[in-house]
Protein backbone atom coordinates (compact mmCIF):
# COMPACT_ATOMS: atom_id res chain seq x y z
CA UNK A 1 0.00 0.00 0.00
CA UNK A 2 1.52 3.47 -1.09
CA UNK A 3 0.45 6.09 0.98
CA UNK A 4 1.57 9.89 1.60
CA UNK A 5 0.48 12.69 3.86
CA UNK A 6 -2.25 13.31 1.65
CA UNK A 7 -3.62 10.01 2.17
CA UNK A 8 -3.42 10.79 6.06
CA UNK A 9 -4.69 14.16 6.36
CA UNK A 10 -8.08 12.82 3.98
CA UNK A 11 -8.51 10.06 6.45
CA UNK A 12 -8.35 11.93 9.02
CA UNK A 13 -11.03 14.98 8.07
CA UNK A 14 -12.82 11.83 7.32
CA UNK A 15 -12.31 10.48 10.93
CA UNK A 16 -13.89 13.77 12.17
CA UNK A 17 -16.54 14.15 9.83
CA UNK A 18 -17.79 10.19 10.63
CA UNK A 19 -17.41 11.52 14.21
CA UNK A 20 -19.83 14.13 14.05
CA UNK A 21 -22.22 12.10 12.42
CA UNK A 22 -22.21 9.02 15.23
CA UNK A 23 -22.75 11.72 17.82
CA UNK A 24 -25.76 13.30 16.16
CA UNK A 25 -27.24 9.34 15.81
CA UNK A 26 -26.70 8.62 19.35
CA UNK A 27 -27.72 11.77 20.42
CA UNK A 28 -31.30 10.36 18.60
CA UNK A 29 -30.78 7.29 19.96
CA UNK A 30 -30.87 8.42 23.30
CA UNK A 31 -33.48 11.12 22.76
CA UNK A 32 -31.13 14.00 24.10
CA UNK A 33 -32.86 16.42 21.82
CA UNK A 34 -35.37 19.28 22.32
CA UNK A 35 -34.52 21.74 19.89
CA UNK A 36 -32.23 19.85 17.70
CA UNK A 37 -29.55 22.95 18.80
CA UNK A 38 -26.96 20.72 20.65
CA UNK A 39 -26.75 18.62 17.31
CA UNK A 40 -26.41 22.07 14.83
CA UNK A 41 -23.83 23.48 17.02
CA UNK A 42 -21.24 20.60 16.70
CA UNK A 43 -18.32 21.76 14.76
CA UNK A 44 -14.75 20.29 13.72
CA UNK A 45 -11.63 21.69 12.56
CA UNK A 46 -8.62 19.64 11.57
CA UNK A 47 -4.96 21.60 10.97
CA UNK A 48 -2.54 19.27 9.54
CA UNK A 49 0.93 19.28 10.58
CA UNK A 50 3.11 16.55 8.82
CA UNK A 51 2.58 13.66 9.92
CA UNK A 52 -0.11 14.77 12.81
CA UNK A 53 -2.76 16.89 13.01
CA UNK A 54 -4.77 18.87 15.96
CA UNK A 55 -8.59 18.01 15.97
CA UNK A 56 -10.90 20.19 17.88
CA UNK A 57 -14.42 18.91 18.05
CA UNK A 58 -16.85 21.45 19.59
CA UNK A 59 -20.41 21.77 21.02
CA UNK A 60 -22.45 23.62 23.31
CA UNK A 61 -21.87 22.84 27.02
CA UNK A 62 -24.80 21.60 28.01
CA UNK A 63 -24.48 18.67 25.84
CA UNK A 64 -21.71 17.30 28.24
CA UNK A 65 -24.64 17.52 31.28
CA UNK A 66 -26.58 15.88 29.03
CA UNK A 67 -24.49 12.50 28.88
CA UNK A 68 -23.10 12.79 32.74
CA UNK A 69 -27.05 13.34 33.54
CA UNK A 70 -26.44 15.97 35.55
CA UNK A 71 -27.64 20.09 35.44
CA UNK A 72 -29.34 22.51 37.58
CA UNK A 73 -29.29 21.71 41.71
CA UNK A 74 -25.50 19.71 40.91
CA UNK A 75 -22.85 22.21 42.41
CA UNK A 76 -19.30 21.37 42.67
CA UNK A 77 -18.01 20.24 45.90
CA UNK A 78 -21.17 19.33 47.57
CA UNK A 79 -19.45 15.58 48.63
CA UNK A 80 -21.65 13.35 46.16
CA UNK A 81 -25.07 14.20 48.51
CA UNK A 82 -27.93 15.14 46.28
CA UNK A 83 -30.98 14.63 48.18
CA UNK A 84 -33.19 15.75 45.26
CA UNK A 85 -32.39 12.07 44.15
CA UNK A 86 -33.88 10.07 46.40
CA UNK A 87 -37.23 8.86 46.33
CA UNK A 88 -38.72 10.49 49.48
CA UNK A 89 -37.30 14.08 48.77
CA UNK A 90 -38.50 14.11 44.99
CA UNK A 91 -42.24 12.35 46.77
CA UNK A 92 -42.05 15.42 49.51
CA UNK A 93 -41.54 18.45 46.87
CA UNK A 94 -43.51 16.34 43.74
CA UNK A 95 -40.33 15.91 41.39
CA UNK A 96 -41.65 12.60 40.69
CA UNK A 97 -44.49 14.33 38.26
CA UNK A 98 -44.28 15.92 35.73
CA UNK A 99 -44.15 19.58 35.35
CA UNK A 100 -43.60 22.47 33.74
CA UNK A 101 -40.03 23.89 33.29
CA UNK A 102 -38.57 26.82 31.27
CA UNK A 103 -39.90 30.04 31.35
CA UNK A 104 -43.65 31.02 31.97
CA UNK A 105 -44.12 31.86 27.89
CA UNK A 106 -41.90 28.69 26.49
CA UNK A 107 -40.11 25.75 27.75
CA UNK A 108 -41.73 21.93 28.18
CA UNK A 109 -42.86 19.33 30.78
CA UNK A 110 -40.39 17.34 33.24
CA UNK A 111 -41.16 13.15 33.15
CA UNK A 112 -40.98 13.71 36.34
CA UNK A 113 -38.10 11.01 36.26
CA UNK A 114 -34.82 11.44 37.83
CA UNK A 115 -32.05 12.49 35.77
CA UNK A 116 -30.22 9.88 33.83
CA UNK A 117 -26.77 9.64 32.30
CA UNK A 118 -27.54 9.71 28.83
CA UNK A 119 -23.65 9.43 27.67
CA UNK A 120 -24.04 9.92 23.47
CA UNK A 121 -20.42 11.05 23.37
CA UNK A 122 -18.06 9.26 25.61
CA UNK A 123 -17.75 5.50 24.48
CA UNK A 124 -17.86 6.53 20.47
CA UNK A 125 -15.29 9.02 21.24
CA UNK A 126 -13.25 6.32 23.31
CA UNK A 127 -13.30 3.34 20.71
CA UNK A 128 -13.26 5.84 17.44
CA UNK A 129 -9.78 7.59 19.22
CA UNK A 130 -8.46 4.05 20.25
CA UNK A 131 -9.23 3.13 16.47
CA UNK A 132 -7.46 5.73 15.11
CA UNK A 133 -4.61 5.43 16.72
CA UNK A 134 -3.94 1.93 15.98
CA UNK A 135 -4.84 3.04 12.17
CA UNK A 136 -2.40 5.84 12.23
CA UNK A 137 0.37 4.13 13.90
CA UNK A 138 -0.20 0.97 11.00
CA UNK A 139 -0.33 3.89 8.27
CA UNK A 140 2.74 5.88 9.38
CA UNK A 141 4.49 2.30 10.45
CA UNK A 142 3.80 1.55 6.58
CA UNK A 143 5.58 4.85 5.48
CA UNK A 144 8.34 4.44 7.63
CA UNK A 145 9.05 0.86 6.09
CA UNK A 146 9.00 2.32 2.45
CA UNK A 147 11.08 5.19 4.21
CA UNK A 148 13.58 2.52 5.15
CA UNK A 149 13.40 0.32 2.05
CA UNK A 150 14.17 3.43 -0.25
CA UNK A 151 16.71 4.70 2.03
CA UNK A 152 18.53 1.47 2.28
CA UNK A 153 18.11 1.03 -1.76
CA UNK A 154 19.95 4.14 -2.27
CA UNK A 155 22.70 3.23 -0.01
CA UNK A 156 23.17 -0.44 -1.96
CA UNK A 157 23.52 1.67 -5.00
CA UNK A 158 25.90 4.39 -3.64
CA UNK A 159 27.83 1.08 -2.68
CA UNK A 160 27.88 -0.48 -6.04
CA UNK A 161 28.55 2.55 -7.94
CA UNK A 162 31.66 2.78 -5.64
CA UNK A 163 32.93 -0.75 -5.97
CA UNK A 164 32.28 -0.08 -9.41
CA UNK A 165 34.36 3.32 -10.15
CA UNK A 166 37.27 2.93 -7.63
CA UNK A 167 38.91 -0.27 -7.86
CA UNK A 168 41.74 -0.24 -5.28
CA UNK A 169 41.78 3.59 -4.41
CA UNK A 170 42.01 5.31 -1.38
CA UNK A 171 43.44 2.63 1.13
CA UNK A 172 43.10 3.68 4.43
CA UNK A 173 42.63 7.22 3.97
CA UNK A 174 39.08 9.14 4.46
CA UNK A 175 36.66 8.93 2.03
CA UNK A 176 35.52 11.58 0.09
CA UNK A 177 31.77 10.37 -0.25
CA UNK A 178 29.15 10.02 2.51
CA UNK A 179 25.88 7.73 3.41
CA UNK A 180 23.20 9.61 4.50
CA UNK A 181 19.77 7.10 5.69
CA UNK A 182 17.80 9.83 6.78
Amino acid sequence: MDLNTRDIDQWIDGWSDKMLEIWREKQLDLQVYETGELANSMTESVTHEGMSAHIVMQFLQYGVYQALGVGYGYVRANGGDLPFLGADYRREHHLDEPRKRGPAWGGGYTSGEPRKPRDWMTPKLYGSVMKMAETMAQMTGQMGVALVCDALESAREALQGSQHGSRGGNRGGASDGGLVLF
